[in-house]
């Protein structure tokens, strides 16, 4: 994976039926500054489609997470500050997005040191899930819809909790949209990989529960890092055209 700092300017769909709906739809808030240091605070990364409407990304300060020539959009990772203090009307804690439109990058990296560190910090809480009715005959974790699941992607502690689980040495990881993430072995029999694939690419169709795209390719990680992408192009081309 890149870590570029920038100015930002046929498969089958194949349909689970017991995903988690989202209760609500997060609003992030955008902040610029606060009187207590940031490095101090509940600092996260947080990972956008360069289609993103809940974040404002004007002139951001970036990483590039993913890209490549033909992908919809490409990913970013951004800061927020999870404020457990001042809660939001539901009682809520509030997400606030870290501006950095304005900073360099001394400052972005300082957000980056300490999200890594509370990413880690931070419970992956996976489980094994199943999409469908009756027993699928391999196993998948996942982990309960949450604004920073995606997120778990990023974090070498988190893969490697997913690599034990599932006893195996390679990872297929899906994060189709945000709030969600879906990981198996990579050494499927192909009829199962294939479900998986087609699993993935149902979720990134389906818009039932308002959750943004985040990305249509499949993410390959060994001990723990990324490693390789599996580029899905007839998603790309299909969202496009949308």
């Amino acid at each position: 994976m890149t870590n570029i700092f920038r100015k930002i300017l046929g498969l089958g769909p194949s349909k689970p039926t017991n995903v988690r709906p989202q209760q609500s739809k997060t609003t992030v808030k955008p902040v610029k500054d606060t009187k207590e240091k940031l490095s101090d605070l509940n600092i996260y990364p947080s990972l956008v489609s360069g289609e993103t409407t809940e974040f404002d990304m004007n002139d951001e300060i970036a990483a590039v997470f993913h890209e490549r020539e033909t992908i919809y959009a490409n990913i970013y990772t951004t800061y927020v500050l999870l404020d457990d203090i001042n809660l939001d009307e539901e009682g809520d804690s509030q997400l606030l997005h870290i501006k950095t439109a304005t900073k360099d990058e001394d400052y972005y990296n300082m957000l980056a040191k300490k999200g890594a560190q509370n990413l880690d910090n931070r419970a992956a809480n996976f489980e094994f899930w199943n999409p469908i009715d009756e027993k699928l005959p391999y196993q998948v974790l996942s982990s309960k819809l949450s604004f920073f699941a995606s997120e778990s992607i990023l974090s070498k502690k988190h893969m490697l909790e997913a690599h034990k689980m599932l006893d195996c040495d390679e990872l297929m990881v899906s994060i189709p949209r945000k709030g969600l993430i879906f990981i198996a072995d990579n050494n499927l029999e192909t009829e199962h990989k294939k479900n998986f694939m087609n699993m993935h690419a149902y979720l990134i169709h389906d818009n039932k529960y308002n959750l943004e795209i985040l990305c249509e390719d499949i993410f390959m990680v060994k001990a723990g890092e990324i490693e390789g992408v599996l580029e899905i192009n007839q998603l790309s081309d299909l969202l496009r055209n949308k």
